[in-house]
């Protein structure tokens, strides 16, 4: 069997070690930079912070949970849910450990880490497409007399309570964080630049009794994890082909700013002009209500500076502000890094990826013997489960590592044609889906490339990740 690192101690690193070592591979190592596992659940820790997917797909099918507390489960239980696994599993993982590069030697891979050398057969890399907090280059921010931060980097010692504060942003982070505050806050002013569609979030807690019905007929929760996948699925549809399906989303968001907003004014200015799921669609009960509290202003003004004492917008108004928080995003397109790989030959992945991020089945490279990546380009979507795309990746991995044992082979490597065509057909389906259609969204780039989204149904990626077509690639 052969030895195989991992960087990345999220859902996909802990998933796929997980899974290896069922397998039978024993040589598994887990590198995770942060002191515990859970990635982005283990940096993001702002108020609010919860799952929009419901739990019971929010899940290793592997590992169901019947004891999460809640339909949509809230930050510290999913990563207790994700050490809970590993433990478990046995997973080897070492912590507070950066992986700085790794390099291909021509036979196996050498890691450079902050705890020293680390030399294998194989290397997974499961760092994630939201794990790089992106900030935006706001003139004066460093000039802010207050304290700023991101919120994946939330300043748990910074009282709000009582104070005026500012929130950058109205994405899926902003959503969870204002109402979470917006009580305990003198004043709040969010700023938005445009704004997304939302659908009723209709989260609750799980009762004693339906947990004890989980555990004590595990059917029952495959069912209800079975029927969210597929009605996830049939907005998948609407997305990438079908977008008559997308009127029940817009239906559904109308009726969520009805519900929630009174004022005709606000109601217009959160109201968005895009095609439904063109930017991500939100699940929230509680933003528009607290969006209309006598303590909270929404400005769609355009952010002109920051100053000393607060935010100041393109009209000329200086509100004023003790903290502010930046619900800006992430550097989604960045799969590795900051760390280097550099592949047969010396190139590195940076410059395989210098025009946009490629990966056939988002899991492999052509040039990059023995590298599997997780929840790599294309493998985003507007509908679904992370974890269960992850999965389907995961398989793949596991699937070329039989092919390697099967033909007594060391290295495995995608054919450049196969990827080629692989990335061209996947370019030629995204320019007919939703995320195409005109929006400003973190999945293109400034220069219209798409590495994140994946065109097709889950069900069709989840088909061939199962198996390894021996003409996509080389051994040796």
């Amino acid at each position: 069997m052969p030895s195989v690192a991992i960087v990345g101690g999220g859902f996909g690193g802990v998933g796929a070690a997980a899974l290896l070592r069922r397998t039978g591979h024993t040589d598994v190592t887990l590198f995770e930079r942060g002191e515990r596992l859970g990635g982005v659940w283990h940096h993001n820790t702002y108020p609010g912070a919860a799952c929009d997917i419901p739990s019971h797909l929010y899940e290793y099918s592997f590992a169901p949970n019947p004891n999460w507390s809640r339909r949509y489960a809230p930050q510290a239980e999913i990563q207790a849910y994700v050490e809970e696994v590993a433990r478990r599993s046995g997973v080897d993982a070492h912590t507070s450990t950066e992986v700085r590069s790794a390099s291909w030697d021509g036979a196996r891979w050498v890691l450079e880490t902050s705890a020293g050398t680390h030399v294998a057969d194989v290397l997974i890399t499961a760092c994630g497409q939201l794990s790089q907090p992106s900030v935006p280059p706001l003139p004066g921010l460093e000039s802010f007399a207050g304290h700023a931060f991101h919120t994946a980097q939330w300043r748990h010692d910074v009282p709000l309570a009582g104070r005026r504060v500012a929130v950058i942003g109205t994405g899926c982070s902003a959503v969870q964080v204002v109402p979470a505050i917006a009580d305990e806050v003198e004043s709040l002013t969010v700023y938005q630049r445009s704004p997304a569609w939302t659908i009723p979030k209709l989260d609750f807690a799980y009762p004693p009794r339906a947990q004890a019905l989980f555990k004590r007929f595990p059917a029952l929760q495959r069912l209800d994890r079975a029927s969210v996948f597929y009605f996830h699925e049939f907005f998948t549809h609407g997305m990438t082909r079908h977008h008559r399906l997308l009127k029940l989303l817009e239906a559904a968001g109308r009726f969520n700013i009805r519900r929630g907003i009174k004022d005709p004014a606000l109601r217009w200015h959160v109201t968005p002009t895009d095609v439904v799921g063109c930017k991500r669609v939100m699940l929230t009960d509680d933003w528009y209500p607290a969006l209309a509290r006598p303590n909270v202003e929404l400005v769609t003004e355009g952010i002109e500076a920051i100053t000393p004492d607060g935010v100041r917008t393109r009209d000329g108004r200086e509100r004023p502000a003790d903290a502010i928080v930046l619900a800006t995003g992430f550097k989604s397109h960045e799969f590795v890094a900051p760390m280097e790989i550099a592949g047969a030959g010396g190139r590195t992945l940076a410059q395989e990826w210098a025009e946009v991020a490629r990966a056939y089945l988002g899991v492999t490279v052509p040039g990059f013997p023995n590298l599997f990546l997780l929840y790599g380009p294309n493998t985003n979507g507007g509908t679904g489960s992370v974890v269960s795309t992850i999965e389907s990746s995961i398989a793949h991995v596991l699937a070329a590592l039989r092919e390697l044992d099967r033909r007594g082979a060391s290295a495995i490597e995608v054919r450049r044609e196969a990827a080629d065509a692989f990335n061209a057909s996947v370019r030629e389906a995204l320019a007919g889906t939703v995320w195409h259609s005109g929006c400003t969204n973190w999945y293109v780039d400034e220069h219209g490339h798409d590495p994140s989204q994946w065109p097709w149904t889950w069900l069709e990626y989840r088909r061939r990740t199962a198996t390894l077509d021996p003409d996509a690639y080389a051994l040796s």
